[in-house]
């Protein structure tokens, strides 16, 4: 029969084997570009840490108590029925108190079912203790939000229309997401720009008198950063990451010259509050396709965001009505003004590029973009046909006219979010 301590020994390698294999899974399908996922097996590993970290305290917990009990009465010596009051099978002197938690005989345990008290009391002590731990961390993992600042520079507003521009990386793999070889995408910085003589003098840009492509109110070490929002639509995360808006990222630095992160990012809604009040994102993007249902604290927080930050949202429906109705009566609620149907001709739809039409993926809400207009800028721009869909590899299939249309729409809602953003910290300068 194995000893107590070799199985003791094997129950601790089975549980460092657990976490090891926990965050080993979470880590690979955040690498592959599914967050949902990885985020659901989040959760459901904290679930089983729980469990098994019960079972040790339980496991714990009985064992002192037995030690207790035995060191209280030794084998072959009977207590004296004077002096002695039996406790839950223990012993203990009529007139001690004992503190001890750990010992089913202490006083306020009772003199009836001790051992079922002291369970009890370890079940509610150790949940406290975990869900005390468990919040302790994610208010760590994203209270330490990293401030945005745009990237320093200046530049011109207005990209030529004959620019055409390739992407040439050096090696390129079609990989089984499953296969235990992982290879790294090139960062962003590392794609290098294939340009004809035509293409040789590309605008900066940007607006600033500073030299570079950027912003008037950037700094050296500043970049721009493409952020979703994580919500409960089972689609949030639909075109995340490599593979996904990533492409977006790089077109974006490819056709403005302009810094941007190597990765793009998700959050919960919480952690906008999280950012200082003049480095919050100056641009979120909220993706869905069937519902966008928000507690009333996370309204507040996209109210205060849009209000006191200066902060705009990108919406994109990727599915139907469904999310789109749910949008538009969120977004009437934060913003406090009714949706209007954005002009062709608006600024937005005419810097850097000048677009001939809106283009359309799938009319999943038809074919008009809305936004919100607050103090005379668009806080809020709705794109109803899956926009973030044609930023894929794939490009969902359309037509490389229809794609192209699409990350330039893409820019131009990139940059007028950061433009507004630079003239309002330029405002705010005492």
């Amino acid at each position: 029969m194995q000893s107590l301590s070799f199985r003791i020994h094997h129950a601790a390698y089975a549980t460092a084997g657990y976490l090891f294999c926990w965050q080993i899974l979470v880590w690979l399908f955040w690498l592959i570009g599914w967050p949902g996922l990885a985020g659901s097996i989040s959760l459901l590993g904290w679930v089983g840490l729980y469990l098994i970290g019960l079972a040790w305290a339980t496991f714990a917990v009985e064992r002192a108590a037995q030690r207790l009990e035995a060191r209280r009465m030794p084998t072959g010596v009977q207590p004296l029925a004077t002096s002695l009051v039996s406790v839950g099978g223990s012993a203990r002197p009529a007139d001690q108190r004992l503190w001890n938690p750990l010992d089913p005989a202490a006083w306020y345990y009772g003199r009836r079912a001790q051992r079922l008290r002291q369970s009890l009391a370890t079940l509610g002590g150790y949940t406290l203790l975990f869900m005390l731990v468990y919040l302790l961390l994610q208010l760590w993992l994203w209270g330490s939000v990293e401030p945005y600042e745009l990237p320093a520079g200046g530049g011109q507003e207005l990209i030529r229309q004959t620019v055409q521009v390739q992407k040439i990386i050096k090696k390129k793999y079609v990989i089984n997401p499953f296969s235990s070889i992982l290879f790294h995408p090139p960062p962003i910085d590392q794609i290098q720009l294939q340009l004809d003589q035509e293409t040789q003098n590309l605008y900066s840009v940007g607006q600033g008198a500073d030299d570079g492509a950027g912003f008037g109110q950037g700094t050296a070490k500043g970049k721009v950063r493409f952020i979703r929002l994580q919500h409960p639509d089972r689609y949030w995360d639909r075109n995340f990451g490599i593979g996904g808006d990533r492409n977006m990222l790089a077109e974006y630095h490819l056709r403005t010259k302009q810094k941007v992160a190597e990765e793009t990012e998700y959050i919960p809604i919480s952690a906008l509050a999280q950012f200082p009040p003049k480095k919050s994102p100056p641009l979120v993007y909220i993706a869905g396709a069937q519902t966008l249902n928000l507690s009333a604290s996370e309204k507040k927080i996209l109210k205060e965001y849009i209000h006191d930050r200066h902060g705009m949202i990108l919406g994109d429906n990727l599915g139907g009505p469904g999310f789109g109705h749910h949008f538009f009566a969120v977004m009437k609620e934060v913003t406090g003004v009714d949706p209007v149907p954005i002009p062709r001709d608006d600024r937005i739809h005419r810097l850097p590029y000048r677009l001939p039409e809106l283009p359309i993926v799938v009319a999943h809400g038809g074919t008009v973009p809305y936004g919100w207009n607050v103090n005379g800028r668009w806080a809020v721009y709705y794109h109803p046909g899956a926009l973030s869909d044609a930023w894929r590899d794939d490009h969902a299939g359309i037509k490389k006219e229809v794609y192209e249309l699409c990350y330039q729409l893409g820019v131009n809602i990139i940059f007028y979010a950061h433009r507004e953003y630079n003239t309002w910290l330029q405002s705010q300068q005492p």
